[in-house]
């Protein structure tokens, strides 16, 4: 699977069908779900915790660490999926919507020298 080549319902397909040949969707509530993603999301931080600002970039120099990162993120994009499919969440839609609203609520600022070319 890639991004490029993968939707986000092949995603949470695949995700819901791993789960439900280990039995874990018919366990699953969605207090449980949110709690999962908010340690994944604390695991994802705790990689750049003591990092001072100016080496986080080069953080991808460093294969172990590189990869624990795409694990970490693998693990939150997991649980917010789940999520989604506990709730029938549609996620790209709720993105769009999302978008509108932070479009009314930041519009973008003209640049004052840009008004005057």
């Amino acid at each position: 699977m890639t991004d490029s080549t993968t939707t986000i319902a092949e995603a949470k397909r695949f995700i819901q069908d791993f789960s439900d040949t280990r039995g874990w969707r018919k366990e699953q509530n969605a207090k449980d779900l949110v709690m999962a993603l908010t340690v994944e999301s604390a695991e994802l931080a705790e990689i750049f915790m003591w990092l001072h600002s100016d080496e986080v970039d080069s953080i991808v120099e460093n294969e172990k660490e590189f990869l624990h990162i795409q694990e970490e993120l693998a693990d939150v994009f997991w649980y917010v999926c789940r999520i989604c499919e506990h709730f029938n969440i549609d996620l790209s839609g709720a993105v769009e919507r999302k978008m509108s609203i932070n479009e009314a609520k930041y519009p973008v600022q003209m640049n004052v020298n840009e008004n005057l070319s």
